[in-house]
């Protein structure tokens, strides 16, 4: 029996008897006055008998530090949102088939020091019990003989990936049920580690590891590691994830890097993507090379359009993402934030973006985020979703509990939950392995299209009010691409009342005399079009100069920029 068989849950701590402070475990206030005994109990009666009491929290704390979850910070004896979030990641990956296990030859090494040289302590060798603390503070591993993967940690040696035999079955809640505890226990039984360990390595500008960064081992929180110079790596021990033939599970494999800032935390920058794996490439988004029999299909103008903007937003990468500025975590080809900070997090689109996911693809989703435990506050269909003034959609996330869920709170303490590593991992994991994941994003980019198309706008031509739509009035794949940056980056430039387009659209018509603006819309030509474009190209450009290098992507590939021509664009719908 751990833990004194009580279900510990945040909020629950070991007490301190110096100052007549009882402990308080599964929710209740004094719990040691009727499950203890009355010995006991009187140390905190001030009673002259003090007796060692049960440090239950303290106890599960160091136990999932020694099993890899160190996210749960230094044991204190109080259960707090770090405790809350280790519970919840051990749950997570006590769910899944494959976990690490601690190597037969591995057990009871010596733990080294820089230089090689045995730990000594009053002058006698220290051994460790392969706790997972101790072990990720060994450093570098000597070259490991047979193998070409490279350079690994003392920790990452000391494990093999093994079959789950006691899979938990309970609800990802944090809390310290029945379930949790038998798991908790067999895994100490049978030396069982948490099997993705992330590390932080110095490494060539090429990005090949040489040696592991200090206290670079078993990273989890966002500001756990705070150098940006390494780069920081995953070994993953599960088969949770299906990897292409192309990369080998049994290796590192890149994650991103830390990004300083007001924030700071997780980045992932182009060199640190699978590619091409991941890459928003036309073979990768539309399922076949480019065929240029096809070179005026809707799909193409389509692709070629919103390409545009993920060149932009995340280089073109669905494993590009970053959690280190005020947007929490940001992702996919309009790289929707999760919500930006004020006072606290606002909703976010990347919610919204998951609810489409839950809406279209639940297999995908409950790969994505279902099975560990993340969910929407509104589900896809919610009218209260849809943000008409800026043509959006915003949720926020929630979390399942033991018999329901909850909303994760928007406070930096609790919602940075998302911005750990291993979240990071999920996320990137995503985008490079879960196909019904990255078509839910193409499929939401193109939405947000068609939302800014029916934008309806006037302006005046000759002295006469015209009512049109930006999709009439805008119908090259350049211009659309160049509204929908602009629309990522200030939604409410574009489609609100106060609209900042409108304003360029009858700057260009007053000062271009020379094009017969008085045709009908449905009329215009190229000369027409080519410059409107230039008009929102040069607006966009003097606020946000990031759409500069991106509208020209694909110049240099076989389907071409996008096209600037009048009715180029053809939405695939």
């Amino acid at each position: 029996m751990i833990y004194g068989n009580f279900d510990l849950l945040r909020g629950d701590h070991d007490g301190k008897a110096a100052q007549n402070t009882p402990p308080r475990w599964a929710g209740n206030n004094n719990p040691v006055l009727t499950v203890i005994n009355a010995e006991t109990a009187a140390a905190f009666l001030g009673s002259s008998a003090v007796l060692a009491v049960p440090e239950h929290v303290r106890k599960l704390q160091e136990d999932l530090i020694t099993l890899g979850f160190s996210i749960v910070g230094k044991p204190d004896g109080g259960f707090g949102g770090r405790t809350a979030w280790a519970v919840r990641e051990f749950q997570i990956y006590a769910s899944m088939a494959q976990v690490a296990r601690v190597r037969e030859d591995k057990k009871g090494q010596l733990l080294l020091d820089a230089s090689g040289s045995p730990v000594k302590v009053n002058n006698i060798d220290v051994y460790y019990d392969s706790s997972a603390s101790i072990v990720a503070k060994s450093g570098k591993a000597p070259a490991v003989t047979g193998t070409s993967a490279g350079p690994v940690s003392y920790y990452v040696d000391s494990l093999q990936s093994v079959a789950n035999s006691a899979i938990y079955a309970g609800p990802i809640s944090g809390v310290v049920n029945e379930q949790t505890r038998a798991a908790i226990e067999y895994w100490l039984d049978n030396d069982y580690r948490c099997p993705v360990v992330i590390e932080a390595w110095n490494n060539t500008p090429a990005g090949v590891r040489t040696t592991l960064a200090n206290l670079g081992c078993n990273l989890w929180a966002h500001d756990s590691f705070t150098s940006g110079a390494p780069r920081i790596f995953v070994r993953d021990f599960t088969s949770y994830y299906t990897y292409p033939v192309s990369r080998i599970q049994s290796e590192y494999q890149t994650l991103g890097y830390y990004q300083s800032g007001a924030f700071g935390g997780p980045n992932t920058a182009l060199k640190h993507s699978w590619s091409p794996e991941a890459e928003m490439s036309v073979v990768n988004v539309l399922g076949a090379p480019y065929n240029p029999s096809e070179a005026n299909s809707a799909k193409l103008s389509t692709y070629r359009t919103v390409r545009v903007v993920a060149e932009a937003e995340c280089y073109g990468r669905f494993d590009v993402l970053n959690a280190w500025d005020n947007a929490l975590i940001s992702a996919g080809p309009c790289h929707w934030t999760m919500g930006v900070y004020s006072t606290e997090y606002d909703d976010g689109e990347l919610p919204g973006f998951i609810a489409y996911v839950k809406s279209t693809n639940s297999e995908a989703f409950i790969k994505a985020f279902g099975q560990f435990g993340l969910d929407t506050v509104l589900q896809w269909g919610d009218s209260k979703m849809y943000s008409a003034g800026v043509r959006t959609f915003n949720s926020w996330v929630k979390l399942s509990t033991e018999t329901d869920f909850e909303d994760l709170p928007k406070t930096k303490e609790g919602a940075h939950y998302l911005k750990t590593w291993h979240w990071h991992y999920r996320f990137s994991m995503a985008g490079r392995t879960i196909e019904g994941y990255r078509t839910a994003m193409w499929e939401m980019a193109k939405l947000r299209v068609i939302k800014i198309k029916e934008k309806e706008v006037k302006f005046r031509v000759a002295g006469h009010e015209v009512s049109s739509t930006l999709g009439a009035v805008f119908t090259s794949e350049k211009a659309m691409a160049i509204l929908l940056r602009w629309h990522v980056y200030r939604p409410a430039h574009v489609v609100s009342g106060a609209s900042r387009v409108v304003p360029v659209i009858q700057a260009v018509i007053d000062s271009s005399s020379q094009i017969n603006w008085s045709l009908p819309v449905a009329s215009w030509g190229d000369a027409h079009e080519i410059a409107l474009t230039t008009g929102i190209l040069n607006k966009l450009a003097a606020l946000n100069d990031t759409i500069t290098n991106a509208i020209v992507y694909g110049s240099n590939l076989p389907q071409g920029a996008a096209r600037s021509g009048r009715n180029t664009f053809i939405m695939d719908v």
